[in-house]
């Protein structure tokens, strides 16, 4: 799993980044994080990779209409946290309000149970919402490591093995954390 620490300084470098207005991690619009992830393709020739950053980032675009109050617009994209882990945050809506509009969900956990496993788009009438279950299987059959939280529930991948929680603390927007390492068999 990604360490607890990770996680933590994670939460505490986006919410400081927010506070100063950092552009150089927050990514205003659609076209800033376009730019960024490009570069970024260019530069490692990391295709996989950056196709799971594009989709994890996209969503901050494609469903939220309002942010948290005093807190910054947009992604939060951070491809080189620690040396080694990806980091997209956003002070969105989150999982559950965005597909709150075409199903009833009672938690947060239901809602990213929900994201992670069943087609389901929170843009109706379209009939998309694979994002998340590409993000999955990628990951598992990559045995790559993946952290991603929304309000109180949180979704953990690693060893190719999904499980969701409950956090004991809660997310305004979504966080997620990637640790592309290959695993050693």
């Amino acid at each position: 799993m990604i360490p607890a620490e990770i996680i933590e300084q994670a939460k505490n470098q986006i919410e400081e980044s927010s506070q100063k207005k950092d552009t150089d991690y927050f990514c205003i619009t659609r076209d800033i994080f376009q730019a960024r992830l490009d570069s970024f393709i260019f530069k490692s020739q990391k295709y996989i990779e950056s196709a799971l950053i594009g989709e994890i980032g996209n969503n901050t675009f494609d469903h939220n209409w309002k942010f948290s109050e005093n807190k910054m617009r947009g992604a939060y994209l951070n491809l080189s946290f620690q040396e080694k882990y990806v980091v997209l945050a956003d002070f969105g809506r989150g999982i559950k309000e965005s597909l709150s509009s075409v199903i009833k969900l009672s938690s947060d956990l239901e809602a990213i149970k929900t994201g992670f496993t069943k087609q389901i788009s929170g843009r109706l009438p379209e009939q998309r919402g694979n994002g998340l279950k590409f993000v999955a299987e990628t990951v598992k059959s990559k045995k790559w490591k993946l952290y991603f939280q929304t309000g109180n529930g949180y979704c953990s991948i690693e060893d190719g093995n999904i499980s969701f929680s409950q956090a004991d603390d809660y997310y305004t927007g979504c966080l997620a954390i990637l640790d592309f390492s290959e695993e050693l068999s």
